[in-house]
């Protein structure tokens, strides 16, 4: 009796899991879980555990919470699951509540995943206090050394300005996998920390870690910042001996580099080897242009830019602004104020300082005025 009662049970589970794999929309899920409800699966944890990824992937999140707050003893991969599933759809705080749910009110101990999750969320939220504290209370479970929760932290940190404590938890790491590397690389870029992000860059190159094409990606920014050409052409290089100079984003900061370069000519030819240019790839193209005084190409491309569908956004306003040239392109800056007006976007801080800094130059002080009226 007990083995038929045991393949009644695994078979109701394998009937509702192949439902829910199947299932791509709300409505469907909705009704999954009203049957494993009737029928009394409810408590099972592996199909609620199913049915709450799924309810996370499309988005659903309200009802995964739900889903989760009404499981009888829920185990820590289902809390894992929501913290991530949180995280995933950009609402961190609540990633960061439901570890404080998972700390205060069961008996169960987190995991790294858990601190890994967890940490991250706190490190999109921008609040480093609770990060800090979560790479505490994780350190104190001993995962002081996890490689999960140690890019987590990393990343934390970086995304909170703390360059510092970013370099004390990567120099502490007993193993460093590609994705600390590259998190380290980036993260130093984003805080403009150039000079030490590709120093990163090559201690990695010269350890026996494996790069990859999104490191070659990282690290092409701050090569471009410090218009280092030399290493941006070895870059390039790697980039062809590993096959992935065909990358979209690696393209894109290739042309980013040219033309912070001087060497538009080559950014162009570049940015012809992208079969479906995306707005990143038509941004950094305009912007080169512009930067090399050549408006009239860059307008141009601004206008294919525009037939082909895409929307753009202030960067690619910023960077069809002739801000640094010698020259007066007052008309050219009226019609794109023109524009930016007509599509809502010159309450941009970085628009109108753009359009006003060219105004001033050009001794139009009137015109710049009415940015601020």
């Amino acid at each position: 009796m007990l083995s038929r009662a045991v393949a009644y049970v695994v078979g109701e589970r394998n009937f509702f899991l192949n439902l829910i794999s199947k299932s791509t929309s709300f409505t469907n899920l909705q009704q999954i879980h009203a049957q494993v409800i009737l029928n009394g699966q409810n408590s099972d944890v592996i199909t609620v555990t199913k049915l709450t990824q799924k309810l996370c992937k499309i988005g659903a999140i309200d009802h995964a919470n739900l889903l989760v707050s009404t499981t009888p003893n829920p185990d820590l991969f289902l809390f894992n699951v929501l913290i991530q599933g949180f995280s995933a759809n950009n609402l961190p705080s609540s990633s960061v509540s439901v570890y404080a749910r998972l700390r205060g009110n069961t008996d169960l101990r987190p995991d790294n995943f858990t601190y890994a999750f967890a940490i991250s969320a706190s490190g999109s939220l921008g609040h480093e206090k609770i990060g800090m504290l979560l790479h505490a209370h994780s350190i104190i479970d001993g995962f002081g050394d996890d490689l999960f929760v140690g890019s987590a932290a990393v990343d934390m940190y970086l995304n909170s300005s703390k360059v510092g404590l970013a370099y004390k938890v990567f120099d502490r790491m007993p193993q460093r996998d590609t994705v600390l590397w590259n998190t380290m690389v980036s993260g130093l870029v984003k805080n403009c920390c150039y000079i030490d992000s590709v120093g990163v860059f090559r201690d990695m190159i010269g350890s026996s870690i494996q790069f990859d094409s999104s490191t070659l990606s990282a690290v092409l920014p701050a090569v471009a910042e410090l218009q280092d050409l030399n290493a941006g052409k070895g870059i390039q290089c790697l980039a062809l001996k590993s096959g992935f100079h065909s990358h979209v984003y690696l393209l894109t900061g290739l042309v980013s580099l040219y033309s912070k370069c001087g060497d538009v000519s080559t950014a162009r030819l570049l940015f012809g080897q992208i079969g479906r240019p995306d707005l990143i790839c038509y941004n950094a193209i305009i912007s080169g242009y512009t930067l090399n005084g050549e408006t009239e190409i860059s307008a141009r491309l601004f206008k294919e830019l525009l037939l082909s569908g895409q929307k753009v956004n202030s960067s690619t306003i910023v960077g069809l602004i002739p801000v640094g040239s010698p020259f007066g392109y007052l008309s050219l800056t009226s019609s794109i104020h023109g524009f930016c007006v007509k599509h809502g976007t010159i309450g941009v801080p970085s628009v109108s300082t753009a359009i006003t800094t060219v105004y001033s130059r050009l001794n139009e002080i009137d015109r710049a005025r009415q940015l601020f009226d």
